[in-house]
Formats: C-alpha cells, sequence, structure tokens
C-alpha cells in the first residue's frame, strides 16, 4: 500500500519540478525572441503595464518578467498565442515552436479580420507593383505634370481598388515598409479595434522636400530642382466595425506611427514625419482636400491636392484620354500640411 500511495505523490512532483524548469526557461525570454525575431520588438515597446493587463485579462501566465509579459501580449494581440496558453508552459512551448524560422510566401494581395492578423505574420512581400507601371503613358502623363509643378505626386493603384470596403467605415493607410504595416496592424488589434484590413500593391512618386536630409541616389529630377522619390509602397484599408472608430485610429497613429523628432524613441518601426492615410466620407479630426482619379484599363492613378488647385489640375488633363473623376477626401493633418509644403 505505501509504494502504491507514493508513486502518485512522485509523479506530482515530477510534473511540477517540469513545469518549474519550464517557467525558468520561459523567463529567459523565448517569447520575446519571438517577437523579435517576426519583426514585431518596437510594437512591444508601445505596451505599458495597463495595455499589457488589458490585453492578457484573465490569463495567468506563469512569467512575471515586464519585457517577457510585453512580448506575451503582443503574441495574443497578434494571434500567435491563446491567452488560456500562457497557463501551460509546456503548450506555450508548442505554439511558439517555428516562429522566425519558416519561409515567408510573397502575395498580391492580403485580406485578414483585425480579430486575428497572425496570418500577416507569414507573408515576406506584396508584390505585384511592376504590373503597376505597365501603362507607361499614363505615367509618362504624371511624371510630366511633377517637372511642371503641376502635381506634387501621384500614387497608382489597382482598379478600383476601394469598391469592397464601406467608405463610411473605412480608413486608407499608405506605407512603403511591410514591417511597419504588420506593427501598425497589431497596434490596432491590441487596441480593441474591430474589423477587416486589405492590402493592396501601390507605386507613389512624391515631390522630396528640402528638410528630409541627403537625397538618395534613386531619387529623379523631373524639372530645375524637382526632386521626386518614385517607389513600391503598400495601400491598406483599415474596414472598421464603427464610423467613429476612425478617430481613435488617428488618434493612435499621431501617438505611436508619426515621428516628430529625429532621435524619437517609442515609435513603431519606420514611423514617418507626415504619415498618410484618409477617409473618402467626412471624419471629424480630418481635413477635406481634393482628388482626381485617373482610370487606365487595369491601373487608378490618385492626384492629391489643396481644393484651391483643384481647377488647375483638372484643366491640365482634361484633353488627355483617361476617365477622370473629381471629389473630395478626408486626409490627417499631417498630409495637409505636406500639401502647404511643410514635412513635418
Amino acid at each position: 500500500m505505501l509504494t502504491w500511495s507514493l508513486v502518485p505523490m512522485k509523479q506530482g512532483l515530477l510534473r511540477g519540478w517540469i513545469a518549474l524548469v519550464l517557467v525558468v526557461a520561459m523567463r529567459a525570454g523565448p517569447m520575446t525572441e519571438v517577437v523579435e525575431a517576426v519583426g514585431l520588438a518596437e510594437l512591444a515597446g508601445t505596451f505599458d503595464t495597463a495595455k499589457v493587463a488589458r490585453v492578457l485579462d484573465a490569463a495567468d501566465p506563469l512569467v512575471t518578467d515586464a519585457e517577457e509579459r510585453a512580448a506575451a501580449a503582443v503574441l495574443v494581440a497578434m494571434g500567435v498565442l491563446r491567452e488560456e496558453a500562457l497557463a501551460d508552459p509546456d503548450l506555450t512551448a508548442r505554439m511558439l515552436r517555428g516562429w522566425g524560422e519558416a519561409p515567408l510566401a510573397e502575395v498580391d494581395g492580403l485580406e485578414l479580420a483585425l480579430a486575428r492578423p497572425v496570418g500577416l505574420l507569414r507573408v515576406g512581400a506584396i508584390v505585384g507593383h511592376e504590373a503597376l507601371r505597365g501603362d507607361v503613358e499614363l505615367m509618362a502623363a504624371l511624371d510630366a505634370a511633377i517637372g511642371e509643378k503641376v502635381l506634387t505626386g501621384y500614387g497608382l493603384r489597382p482598379r478600383h481598388v476601394s469598391a469592397a470596403t464601406h467608405p463610411d467605415r473605412t480608413v486608407i493607410y499608405s506605407h512603403s515598409s511591410l514591417a511597419h504595416v504588420k506593427q501598425l496592424v497589431g497596434l490596432m488589434a491590441s487596441e480593441g479595434l474591430k474589423g477587416w484590413v486589405f492590402i493592396a500593391p501601390k507605386v507613389a512618386a512624391f515631390v522630396f522636400r528640402d528638410g528630409w536630409g541627403e537625397r538618395p541616389a534613386w531619387i529623379s529630377e523631373l524639372g530645375p530642382g524637382v526632386y521626386v522619390a518614385q517607389g513600391p509602397e503598400m495601400l491598406v484599408h483599415f474596414e472598421l466595425a464603427r464610423p467613429e472608430d476612425r478617430q481613435r485610429f488617428d488618434e493612435l497613429v499621431e501617438r505611436h506611427a508619426k515621428k516628430d523628432a529625429a532621435d524619437e524613441a517609442g515609435n513603431l518601426i519606420h514611423s514617418w514625419w507626415q504619415p498618410f492615410y484618409y477617409c473618402e466620407t467626412e471624419a471629424a479630426a480630418y481635413q477635406p482636400i481634393a482628388r482626381i482619379t485617373l482610370y487606365g484599363d487595369e491601373v487608378e492613378a490618385s492626384l492629391l491636392m489643396l481644393p484651391e488647385r483643384r481647377e488647375q489640375v483638372r484643366a491640365h488633363f482634361a484633353a488627355e484620354p483617361w476617365e477622370m473623376r473629381v471629389d473630395t477626401i478626408w486626409v490627417n493633418a499631417p498630409f495637409r500640411r505636406f500639401l502647404e509644403g511643410d514635412f513635418k
């Protein structure tokens, strides 16, 4: 009898010892290592103690280190880990296995739910930009307009790219860094915003302002003193659950994804001086500007300007063969300042 009673006792002690070893191992930083491996370290830096507690909610993770807890909250927000798994070191270890090691996919578009954006971490590149450059006559006309100082820039996107989203609940965001987009999606998810994300390729051209630093070699001079950067970007549609969520989006970008000083810390990776995002219907905190869209067979060119310049740009392209639409959009304040000549 004594022998049989000791067996479960020994098994319990063994399980407890294994759990203790796993907890100690987890405190060494495996969740932080995964966050770094998948490119979310700067996102984790935006999580304060209160936010970590809110994201983890009722979970009882067997880890007390602040950095590991922040990493755990990021992984829960992205859908890599489930909250309940954090109380089970063995399950947590299994769910973390393989992240940062598998090859990443190249896609020409992506749709995902903010509630579970984990699939975005498997993407290594958004492609399809060369197809957007296929209408060489349209691009030549746009470049000539920049050289003549009719335009300050343009964006090439798939034709009718916004048609599938609800305009009253959507914010459309542009950026050149997929790492930044991943962190931004994670930020939105961690703040409890609900909805869908649609990512498509975009080609952007814009006048490079004085004060931005040394001009890189890939910038073109399209006119006397008119230097234009052109490169691949992503067009990200955030179709949110409620129209008022667009103000919450604006607040979060201003706080965590806008550069305000050259040595600023605490932002998402590759944050811009003037992040660019807009709504296609009126929204508080967003400012109206004019937009002219030129439609090719497979591509559309989006031309943005201050309202007082709308007629000049419309007249410039009036005789051209492309279908034209003139409307108003509502942009974030920093981008409006860009159109006025500022770079911050």
